[in-house]
């Protein structure tokens, strides 16, 4: 795989856990940084992994192995290092903003290095497990937006670091199932960043737009702006839980809730979907009983119903986050619910916003099936690896000191991220 330092090999694997599945992808890099797809394994996770935590070490530990060896086997290529999507452990963001006197001399990689060093020095421990530290803007003397401060003159160099902390419980316990299965863990990603890296455009990074990654047990938010990252967080919440009050309501098991939703449901009912039957069957029963017609509409109301409540959480979530403004113009949705019929045009109107549906990109050789948004987060990984723009300073030596007071956690540069896009 390629390493942080910047020493390139040309395979890498991607490992993303869900609660539904647990999907592997194997690549080759090239020397100009574009990833080829060698090979894809994609193996169900049932009753493994619950809301984005491991609930069933064995059965996850299973479903890794049995698909890192389909992976290893169209590949031609035997792995043991991946790197590792995680969405669960309640991850936090926080904008660390600091300043380094900088008067008599240009801007060198020491003064940038002494920036990084006295923002991660402000990191609260007790926040959790360093998961991302990402520099999301410099300002020299108050000139925001800049994005090579390096070379350049003035007083004082300012940076707001973006930090993600999470739970350290539920990466541990993650990391452990992946160790059971013989593999190393290089690196771990957040799910819905990976998942807006492999969704979003260039100029839509740039403008500002939300990655909303629905899953089957949890519920992404990324939001990126001037091409960085600039919040992410996830939501308990997913497809799984509308599977379950589809069950509940029309009283069938809950595989075959799973499969009315997806075969026969829709994000919006339709005035057709009254007139339109179809055969539910009912739990406990056999025989005859065991199946009973029932208008379409009695499943599209129950996901349109869950669906809302979903999409007004999300937009609850948008708003508290500060950087609302930013995706004001654009609303990437992806992720296994992203295929539901209807949801784009239900998430417009819930979220007030433009939406189109998010599906991986900007890889060669992905097969047809692993074009789906639920594969999103995994391609995410391989871009992430592959990238030589992203600056993760999480494993950066940290020296401890107080905290400096000089800009605060809404201080000039952050009011600029929020205001300017």
């Amino acid at each position: 795989m390629i390493a942080k330092n910047g020493k390139q090999e040309s395979i890498v694997a991607a490992l993303d856990i869900g609660s539904s599945k647990v999907a592997c992808l194997i690549a080759e890099i090239t020397e100009n940084g574009q990833a080829r797809v060698l090979g894809v394994g994609n193996r169900t996770c049932d009753g493994g992994v619950s809301s984005g935590t491991i609930v069933d070490m064995r059965t996850t530990e299973n479903a890794i192995k049995a698909a890192v060896d389909q992976a290893e086997k169209m590949a031609g290529h035997t792995i043991s290092d991946v790197l590792l999507t995680f969405s669960g452990g309640d991850p936090k963001s926080q904008v660390i903003e600091v300043t380094v006197d900088v008067t008599g001399h240009a801007v060198s990689s020491d003064d940038i290095d002494k920036a990084l060093t006295k923002a991660k020095a402000e990191i609260d421990p007790e926040q959790g497990a360093l998961l991302h530290a990402f520099p999301a803007a410099y300002a020299v003397d108050g000139n925001y937006g800049v994005k090579a401060p390096k070379g350049m003159y003035g007083k004082k160099l300012s940076l707001a670091l973006l930090v993600i902390t999470v739970d350290p419980g539920p990466l541990q316990n993650l990391q452990a199932c992946v160790r059971r299965a013989h593999l190393n863990i290089p690196d771990v990603v957040l799910t819905p960043f990976a998942a807006g890296l492999s969704t979003l455009v260039e100029d839509e990074m740039k403008m500002g737009a939300a990655c909303i990654d629905i899953g089957e047990g949890t519920t992404g938010i990324s939001i990126f702006a001037q091409g960085a990252l600039v919040h992410a967080e996830t939501l308990p919440i997913g497809g799984g839980q509308i599977t379950d009050v589809i069950a509940r309501n029309l009283l069938t098991p809950f595989d075959q809730a799973e499969r009315l939703k997806t075969f026969n449901g829709a994000a919006i009912v339709d005035p057709a979907d009254e007139r339109q039957e179809m055969e539910v069957q009912q739990v406990g029963e056999a025989g005859r009983d065991s199946l009973v017609r029932m208008p379409r509409s009695s499943l599209t109301s129950v996901i349109q119903a869950e669906l809302e409540l979903l999409f007004a959480t999300i937009s609850e979530h948008l708003d508290a986050s500060g950087f609302s403004g930013v995706t004001g113009r654009r609303v990437v949705l992806t992720g296994g619910v992203a295929n539901c019929e209807g949801i784009r045009d239900l998430a417009g109107k819930m979220l007030n916003r433009r939406v189109r549906i998010g599906k991986p990109q900007f890889v060669d050789g992905l097969p047809q099936a692993a074009q789906s948004p639920s594969f999103a987060g995994v391609v995410g990984l391989v871009l992430y690896a592959a990238s030589g723009t992203i600056e993760d300073v999480k494993d950066r030596k940290q020296e401890v000191s107080e905290p400096s007071g000089e800009l605060g956690a809404l201080g000039r540069i952050t009011r600029w991220l929020r205001d300017n896009f």
